[in-house]
This record gives structure tokens, C-alpha cells and sequence, in this order.
């Protein structure tokens, strides 16, 4: 009896390499193998908090205890990672509060995944930018304030993010008179891979046994680049270029890509929208492009 043939997996048989943290990870690698794709995570960051949490405390017990005339002393909270959101919540409990009990400060987010984070701890959301970057997180408050009639000029902001973080979103709020209170939720390490996983990963670059490589932030790109530079060592013969010749390299958005292209590497797509669910549909098109 004739069976009509199964259609093909978008990504099916492809390899693809996941760089988040190892906490992250399974997000990206489950949408990977739904489409067909064997994915190997091999995380190039890890998730450091403080070593001394006095000045992220002080931030944090800020948001619930009143400023002058019973008035909050942030007007904003402001959260660019998911990371940030995990730190602060469970610091948060940690410190006595409740952090679904926060009230009276307007809460953003940089994207859907945080926002998704904010919520999971029962904290609303009440703005999410179009872009999902820094200069996005700028743009929207800016234009909020404006809408509203409530300019950001003398409006306290607290930005609890990763000590490695990128300036712009500082400096924007700040020219057009906000007071910002950027602190460091955590950190970002590299993680040195000097281990099986890491000789692993590196045979298989050299043997084109890895199709794609995915990067979902700067450190990611940075950290994996520190580690290659790293592992041909030992090894006169190898060469950046000619272990990622074969794979294509992909980039959640366009700051990781500027990254990657510092770096002196060759990005082949780059997600038009800045979330995993994006990035995930920028390598069916690019495979189906093919």
C-alpha cells in the first residue's frame, strides 16, 4: 500500500549550537528539536550575582518604602533581561517583600521574555518598546513621558541590569533630564571551556559537523570568541576563519551582531525580531532560502 511521504522538519538534521547560559538554554533547544534540529548546548556565560548586595538593597527596599509626602521614590523600574527580573524578585523575598505586592512605580521591560518574567512573579508590565534593544527601552520611555504630559526630566529611574551592560540606555534617559540609578543586579562571566564539552565542540568545528551557531546576546558572541581564541592554542595550524567557514552563524538582533562583526566574524542572519521566537523563524527562512 502507497504511504504519502512525511514532509521534512524545517531544521531537520541540523545541528545547531545553543550558547545561553545553561539555565536559558532549554528554551531555545526545545523549539530546535520540535522542528527537527539536534541542538548542543554548550553555554559560553554564566549568571553571577553580587558578591555585596548593599547598594542592589537599598535600590531594591527603595520600590516599597515612601519617598517625601507618602510619594514612591522611583517613577520607573526598568528591566532589559529576564536575568535581571530572577535576581531582583528572589532578592527581593530574600530582603521581606513581596514582589507582587509593588505598587506605585511603572514597570518596563525590554521584550516579551522579561515581561514574561515580570509576570511570573505577578508584577505587571507597563510598557514594552517595539524594539526590542536599549535604544528601544529609550525611545519608548521618552515618548510615554511625552503622551502622557509627564517629561522624564527630574523622574527617578532605577535600572537594575547587568553590571556589563552597554551605556546608551543611561545616557539617553539622562539627556533629556531623568535621574537614573543604574545598578548592577549581576554579572555575566565567561565560562572557559577547557574541559571534554569544550574539546568536543572544537572537533566538531573542525570537522563541519556543526550547521549553525546561535548567539542570543553580545556576551554570548564575546565569550564564545574568547573561548576559540582560547582552545586554537594549542594548535599552530588552526584558524578562526577556517573553522567557521562551515556553519552559519546567527544572531538574535542587531547589537549581537555588531558584536559578532567586531569581533571579525561573518554573521549570516540576524533576527528581525530580537526574541528567541525570532531568531528561531529567521533560521526556518534562511534554511528554506537556501
Amino acid at each position: 500500500m502507497f504511504k504519502p511521504r512525511t514532509a521534512a522538519l524545517p531544521l531537520q538534521g541540523k545541528r545547531v549550537l545553543v550558547t545561553r547560559t545553561r539555565a536559558q538554554a532549554s528554551v531555545l533547544s526545545e523549539q530546535l528539536r520540535k522542528l527537527g534540529a539536534t541542538p548542543i548546548e554548550f553555554p559560553t556565560i554564566r549568571i553571577v550575582p553580587p558578591q555585596d548586595w548593599h547598594v542592589l538593597d537599598a535600590a531594591l527596599r527603595r520600590l516599597y518604602e515612601p519617598h517625601e509626602a507618602s510619594a514612591p521614590f522611583y517613577d520607573w523600574l526598568v528591566f532589559t533581561s529576564a536575568n535581571g527580573v530572577t535576581i531582583c524578585c528572589e532578592r527581593l523575598r530574600t530582603l521581606g517583600y513581596d514582589p507582587g505586592a509593588l505598587q506605585n512605580v511603572r514597570v518596563a521591560a525590554i521584550g516579551p521574555a522579561t515581561a514574561a518574567a515580570l509576570a511570573s512573579y505577578n508584577i505587571a508590565t507597563d510598557l514594552v518598546p517595539e524594539e526590542y534593544i536599549a535604544e528601544g527601552v529609550a525611545a519608548a520611555l521618552i515618548e510615554d513621558a511625552e503622551k502622557r504630559g509627564n517629561p522624564l526630566a527630574g523622574q527617578r529611574i532605577l535600572l537594575a541590569r547587568a553590571a556589563e551592560a552597554r551605556k546608551v540606555l543611561v545616557t539617553s534617559l539622562q539627556q533629556v533630564g531623568a535621574q537614573v540609578d543604574e545598578v548592577a543586579a549581576y554579572y555575566t562571566h565567561t565560562v572557559m571551556r577547557d574541559d571534554e564539552s569544550g574539546h568536543a565542540i572544537l572537533d566538531m568545528l573542525r570537522q563541519h559537523q556543526l550547521d549553525i551557531l546561535t548567539f542570543t546576546s553580545s556576551s554570548t558572541i564575546r565569550n564564545f570568541s574568547i573561548w576559540l581564541q582560547s582552545a586554537m592554542q594549542d594548535d599552530a595550524f588552526l584558524k578562526q576563519e577556517t573553522l567557521l567557514a562551515y556553519p552559519t552563524l546567527a544572531c538574535i538582533g542587531p547589537i549581537t551582531a555588531q558584536t559578532a562583526r567586531e569581533l571579525g566574524l561573518r554573521v549570516d542572519l540576524e533576527a528581525k525580531e530580537f526574541t528567541i521566537e525570532g531568531l528561531v523563524k529567521a533560521l526556518i527562512q534562511h534554511e528554506e532560502n537556501k
